[in-house]
């Protein structure tokens, strides 16, 4: 910014004139209007007014590195009489004018000699918030990355009497607020006047709002003949908001387990040998003749269920027994179990006192009643209906 000192030492007209130890009274007035929209955009501008006035009374003599001279422009033929001036500054260093196209004009009269000096000027900046999500559409569970950014233009008023403008490195962000489209809502501290975070969406559709709550100052400066500026620092604040729409996860599909129908026999060998069940199961097993089994249902996973979005795999399950149906059949126990409903961990109480020719086998019908939880906590159940294979052998040999 150039400062330029005005002050009457040379006067190019027949005029009486106050010898160069009259000062001045500077005065500077400073008002900020801010606005903002929520499509991003946010002005904020700065209006400075100044007047040198005579004070009234005679201070000290100045002496400055410029010099002005008065060149008459006008007598207006008013009580009392008027006279405008154009007023030059010049460096006392080689008598260049400093305001050669731009002279000030300064009226005076013959009862108020300097009337004063007023000037106006005002600078605006021009705020833009933009706020991004990358990828915009992509399968659900995926992590996204929300970007905004605060971008400025700027109009100074640089003048060589008066100066408005919003200070630029003072504009920051002094808190973010983020609300990401799906129920969630999160506040960041201010970084600059660019913010970074990531956030996993599930299915659907999504307008993410990014809020900026902005603040700064703004500078105002009228400069008097002695070349000292009547300054005014203001500080204020907006809000800018804007959205990323558009922003979708695409939809999920729970793929079913692929399970087949097993179980594991336990009973009392003709030796005294205890065979105890199992964990996995099998869907063909071999059991002695006329020997009473406990047989636990199990189902044999061949493959568990999973989520995926997009054709991308996006998260497991895990598959358990919940019941059991069991349909009948031959069963020569006992205290056979009848055909009906049980729970998991409930045998079937069962036994084959004929063994069939050649590769024949006897069918334990079973309806197995899963649940399958998906690793986003979603619980879907599922029927699979089999029959566990039993050879019945004579010796006491099991598989």
């Amino acid at each position: 910014m150039r400062r330029l000192i005005f002050i009457p030492l040379v006067i190019a007209a027949a005029l009486l004139w106050p010898p160069p130890t009259r000062a001045y009274d500077p005065g500077v007035g400073v008002t900020v209007a801010t606005w903002s929209s929520d499509t991003g955009h946010g002005y904020i501008g700065v209006e400075a007014s100044g007047e040198w006035a005579p004070p009234a009374s005679t201070t000290q003599e100045i002496r400055t590195t410029y010099y002005s001279e008065w060149r008459w422009g006008a007598t207006i033929l008013t009580n009392p009489l008027r006279t405008e001036w154009w007023v030059y500054i010049h460096n006392r260093s080689d008598d260049s004018i400093v305001n050669l196209l731009t002279p000030i004009m300064v009226i005076t009269s013959q009862t108020t000699p300097g009337i004063g000096i007023e000037r106006q000027t005002a600078g605006v900046a021009d705020l833009y918030l933009a706020v991004s999500v990358d990828p915009v559409v992509a399968p659900a569970g995926t992590a996204r990355t929300v970007t905004a950014r605060l971008t400025a233009g700027w109009l100074d008023a640089l003048g060589d009497v008066i100066s408005a403008y919003v200070i630029h490195d003072s504009v920051q962000v002094e808190r973010w607020t983020v609300d990401f489209g799906d129920g969630t809502r999160a506040t960041f501290p201010g970084s600059g006047t660019r913010l970074t975070t990531t956030h996993t969406y599930g299915p659907g559709a999504f307008d993410v709002v990014v809020r900026a709550h902005v603040t700064g100052r703004a500078y105002g400066a009228f400069f008097t003949p002695d070349g000292a500026p009547a300054e005014q620092t203001v500080p204020f604040a907006l809000d800018i908001s804007n959205r990323a729409s558009g922003v979708s996860a695409l939809p999920i599909e729970y793929v079913a387990p692929v399970v087949t129908v097993g179980g594991s026999p336990s009973g009392t060998l003709p030796d005294g040998t205890l065979v105890p069940p199992d964990a996995v199961g099998h869907a063909a097993l071999w059991w002695p003749r006329g020997l009473p089994c406990a047989l636990y249902v199990r189902p044999i996973i061949e493959r568990e269920g999973f989520m995926r979005s997009g054709g991308l795999v996006i998260g497991g399950a895990t598959t358990r027994l919940v019941a059991y149906r069991y349909e009948g059949g031959v069963n020569d126990a006992s205290d056979a179990t009848s055909a009906d409903t049980y729970p998991a961990d409930a045998p079937v109480r069962i036994q084959w006192n004929t063994p069939l020719a050649g590769q024949a086998a006897y069918p334990v019908r079973l309806v197995l009643e899963l649940e399958t939880t998906y690793a986003d906590g979603t619980v879907r159940t599922s029927e699979v209906s089999g029959a566990v294979s039993v050879s019945v052998v004579y010796s006491a040999v099991t598989h």
